[in-house]
């Protein structure tokens, strides 16, 4: 396993606690898979689910898109505002 650095943004950061976090994963896995392990490390994130987007590597992501070791994952809270 290897890690794969999670920058959070907005709330999401305000509810982990942090702006950067780094999780161990094995490769091939899916942001899908991703989500709990992150949310074991700091479940102030888990009601947010729903709202938050991901990117990848610079681009945006669905949950089932693969993250491998190595990978930079954006936790992207909603934009208000208009």
């Amino acid at each position: 396993m290897s890690g794969v650095r999670i920058l959070l943004f907005g709330a999401a950061a305000d509810r982990a606690g942090t702006r950067q976090t780094e999780v161990a994963l094995n490769g091939g896995a899916t942001l899908a898979e991703l989500w709990p392990v992150l949310v074991d490390l700091h479940p102030g994130l888990a009601p947010m689910r729903d709202t938050l987007a991901f990117a990848v590597n610079g681009e945006y992501a669905r949950m089932e898109d693969a993250v491998s070791p190595g990978d930079e994952v954006a936790v992207l809270p909603p934009v208000s505002g208009g």
